[in-house]
């Protein structure tokens, strides 16, 4: 299961991707549309593999295996940087 770290700010921009700030280091780090979906998600409470998955799919068109792969390495990178918390 994984959570939006407390210390990150998130801001959606016009084009549909995002910039979060990680107040701890200061640090930008941007999202594309994918990364997007998956914060959101995040936010809302929806911290599994599968449900981001299904999220995913719903919003691209992409099988659920690929999906899940996508939303997996993202969230690795956003842990490793302290983005996300793995529970």
């Amino acid at each position: 299961r994984f959570s939006p770290s407390r210390n990150v700010l998130f801001t959606q921009l016009d084009n549909g991707s995002g910039v979060l700030l990680n107040l701890g280091s200061g640090l930008y780090y941007t999202l594309n549309r994918a990364g997007v979906v998956v914060w959101k998600a995040l936010g809302e409470g929806a911290c599994d593999l599968p449900t981001l998955g299904q999220r995913l799919c719903a919003s691209f068109e992409v099988d659920a295996t690929e999906a899940e792969r996508e939303a997996s390495r993202l969230l690795r990178e956003l842990q490793k940087d302290g983005l996300v918390r793995g529970e």
